[in-house]
């Protein structure tokens, strides 16, 4: 098996090696990852976009030269684990899918659960699965909780528990059908120093919230969902991730690809709404 590796984190995070670590039990491993932290930044790519760290100072970032038209260079570093390169999470699945031709691409192990089907698409650890699905490569995205605990602290091996139960998920998962009916998986690790009450296919709460108010001439976020999980206590039901999470379950939720082929009787009906929208411009 061939296993691509990455991150939002940034290849020196402790998460990384130790899912590295844990992947190179089931055949080969290349790691190619951001440089420094890329969290949050979703389906990011570098192409297109400016700036000193991607090397393209200046320049439109579309790569539309006169040498090799819309094409760019994402500079890369070697380093003990594999390629440190200057770019996003989507860029290193899209690298590694173009020059290691993996069997599947697993991202993580990211410090912080990515839980929900409206926080997924910020999360560059799941959006690195997401890339590699829509390259026609199986993604795995893996994470772990950390609420409560010291971030800074953590270490390769406060990860190892998590990263075992993810190398026997992408085994299973690459050595079935399971990629024939499903696009990628999102995993969801308990802290580690919790006890796991068994594993849960789940499907992404739909519970979304988040507090914005203006203080002292500042504007202030606040995430009540974290708050509560916190707390111990979440508006999920049962079958979710966050709530599988919190009952100190590994949450497994198989995903496809969004954005499905919409029904025809709708478009008919759309086309009626939109038709005459350019009259008179």
């Amino acid at each position: 098996m061939r296993v691509l590796v990455t991150n939002d984190d940034g290849i020196d995070a402790p998460g990384i090696r130790a899912l590295a670590d844990a992947l190179a039990e089931l055949g080969e491993v290349r790691v190619i990852a951001p440089a420094r932290n890329q969290s949050a930044v979703g389906r990011g790519l570098s192409y297109g976009r400016m700036g000193p760290d991607r090397g393209n100072e200046g320049e439109t970032g579309l790569g539309d030269g006169e040498d090799e038209p819309y094409t760019v260079t994402i500079p890369r570093e070697a380093h003990e684990l594999g390629d440190a390169v200057h770019g996003t999470p989507c860029d290193c699945a899209i690298l590694g899918v173009g020059t290691f031709d993996p069997d599947v691409v697993v991202a993580g192990c990211n410090p912080g659960a990515n839980l929900g089907a409206h926080v997924l698409p910020r999360s560059g650890t799941a959006s690195a699965a997401t890339e590699a699905a829509c390259l026609g490569v199986p993604g795995v995205a893996v994470s772990m909780d950390v609420l409560g605990m010291d971030r800074s602290a953590l270490s390769t091996a406060d990860f190892e528990r998590a990263c075992a139960v993810a190398a026997s998920v992408v085994e299973r998962a690459v050595g079935s059908d399971t990629f024939d009916a499903v696009d990628y998986l999102n995993l969801n690790l308990p802290r580690p120093d919790r006890d796991l009450a068994g594993i849960a296919l789940t499907r992404p709460t739909e519970e979304y919230d988040m507090h914005a108010r203006l203080e002292d001439g500042q504007y202030r976020l606040h995430n009540p969902l974290w708050a509560g999980m916190s707390a111990g206590n979440v508006p999920d039901p049962e079958g979710t991730d966050r709530r599988a999470l919190l009952d100190d379950r590994v949450s497994l939720s198989p995903l496809s690809l969004p954005y499905a082929r919409t029904d025809d009787a709708v478009l008919d009906r759309l086309g009626e709404v939109f038709e005459g929208a350019l009259d008179g411009l």
